[in-house]
């Protein structure tokens, strides 16, 4: 493997796992239709000559084909999370037609592909989630369930494609990723939303009762698990998860992080019931991942604790206050 694709290169993890495989020494393609990303998440790698970035929209076949010449492997992570706001059919759009280009690029490329996915198609399960578990997963009302709906597809035909024509290919199941570079939105999730209000001086909002639990993951870590993937041959076919060292409920993770703010109790948050939310909103109980596939296949295990994690990444949101850029991304 000398040189790797990344789509979403410009994203939260899409941006670390560019760093990290320059730092392996290989060289790297980034693609990115700056929707959601940002170039100054590349500012570590722009200046390397073993770098090259494309704008461009990751569902374009011939577009991505000619941005991945030369490639030996593909990191898929473009995607469009979780509507909550709106933009369901987009949401269902961008992820199947990004990993359907993505597997066709891998295959006329002769590329391995690792494909992202996550932790949603577990559904309303029961925890802990192994890889082979049923997929729980609500009606077709309620809109949440799209992004799970098309994880759920892009892992289907990547595995046909696998089986059918020999498409080299891993599936990673991701839980909860967090850490610096992450988008300042509800998009970051629930560690940027709660550092973001502190740091506002707002409250944090905590959906339903907040004693859902979660499984976080610090970035490294996650980006770990694809490196691995990539340079791991008995991946190929497998569906693997990705998680972190520390599960909590919702409400932990806001106390940890108003202890780590320096910020007095009682709990600076308001809970939000999930009938006031839109869309017909459900969340998912619990999210707590089986990683033992993963150690035996990877040699995966993740690190970073939560406590730690946590420390670095409010320190990276204060930076961007510092410097002024706070909300830019």
């Amino acid at each position: 493997m000398n040189r790797v694709g990344v789509t979403g290169a410009a994203g939260f993890i899409g941006s670390h796992l560019c760093e990290r495989l320059l730092n392996e020494g290989l060289e790297v393609v980034g693609v990115d239709d700056l929707s959601y990303g940002s170039v100054s998440n590349l500012a570590h790698c722009l200046d390397s000559p073993r770098f090259r970035f494309e704008v461009l929209d990751c569902t374009n076949r011939l577009a991505l084909q000619s941005a991945f010449a030369g490639c030996d492997a593909i990191a898929h992570l473009a995607a469009k999370k979780i509507p909550r706001f709106g933009g369901t059919l987009s949401t269902l759009e961008v992820n199947v037609g990004g990993v359907n280009a993505a597997c066709a690029v891998a295959l006329a490329l002769d590329a391995d592909l690792i494909v992202t996915s996550t932790s949603d198609v577990y559904g309303d399960g029961k925890p802990p989630y192994a890889e082979d578990d049923s997929l729980v997963i609500g009606p077709p009302t309620t809109k949440r369930w799209a992004y799970a709906v098309s994880k759920m597809y892009d892992e289907h035909v990547a595995l046909a494609l696998a089986e059918e024509r020999d498409l080299r290919v891993t599936i990673l199941r991701l839980f909860n990723a967090y850490g610096p570079q992450n988008h300042l939105s509800w998009w970051g999730g629930p560690t940027v939303t709660f550092i973001e209000a502190l740091l506002d001086g707002k409250q944090m909002e905590i959906h339903g009762d907040g004693h859902q639990t979660r499984t976080f993951t610090y970035v490294t870590d996650t980006v770990d698990g694809f490196v691995r993937a990539l340079v791991t041959p008995a991946s190929r076919g497998e569906v693997l998860n990705v998680g972190g060292t520390d599960t909590v409920t919702i409400v932990e993770l806001a106390q940890r992080i108003q202890q780590q703010l320096g910020i007095p109790a009682p709990l600076r948050a308001q809970f939000i019931p999930y009938e006031q939310l839109p869309g017909k909103y459900q969340d998912v109980r619990d999210r707590i991942p089986d990683t033992v596939k993963s150690q035996r296949i990877l040699g995966f295990e993740a690190s970073v604790t939560l406590d730690d994690g946590l420390a670095r990444t409010i320190e990276w949101h204060r930076g961007l206050r510092s410097a002024g850029v706070a909300g830019a991304l």
